[in-house]
């Protein structure tokens, strides 16, 4: 999806010299006036900035953000994201939040939390994510996953 960028005043210039030159006899016929519109207003136009907030999922972690945080969900383990998480312009997605081990039958709360730094990218609708534990300076990933994709259930045991 694009939107036509509000700064592009040179843009909104162009397009209105066009169209005047056009509705002369220099220009006479539609299509010469539509393959020259065209292009400038597509020169005037930037894609949307990318969106994280949502379901994502993968073969070995899937997420689910929201603006308030989010949560994780490993093969063997779960995490949190805190609701400080960014996404900048160019789709780097930086956040903190806790890890736990596990798996079993035990609860997320008998499991001692670690600090964790999450870092990604968003391209479109496939987030890179990679996982540091900043206490124990592991560091898992990069995992790939797709906005929509299929959630994965804590099977460790």
């Amino acid at each position: 999806m694009v939107e036509r960028d509000p700064t592009c005043h040179h843009c909104a210039w162009a397009l209105f010299f066009v169209w005047h030159i056009s509705s002369g006899y220099l220009m006479p016929t539609m299509p010469r006036v539509i393959a020259l519109l065209l292009p400038l207003a597509l020169a005037c136009s930037s894609p949307t900035a990318p969106d994280a907030e949502g379901t994502w999922g993968g073969t070995q972690v899937s997420l689910e953000l929201t603006r308030s945080g989010g949560t994780l969900t490993y093969l063997c383990g779960t995490g949190t994201i805190d609701s400080t998480w960014t996404l900048n312009p160019d789709g780097r997605f930086t956040a903190t939040g806790l890890h736990y081990f596990g798996g079993g039958p035990t609860s997320i709360e008998g499991r001692p939390p670690h600090p964790a730094r999450y870092v990604g990218e968003v391209e479109d609708d496939d987030l890179t994510l990679t996982v540091t534990l900043t206490d124990l300076g592991q560091t898992f990933g990069p995992y790939r996953l797709v906005r929509g994709g299929p959630s994965v259930s804590e099977i460790c045991v």
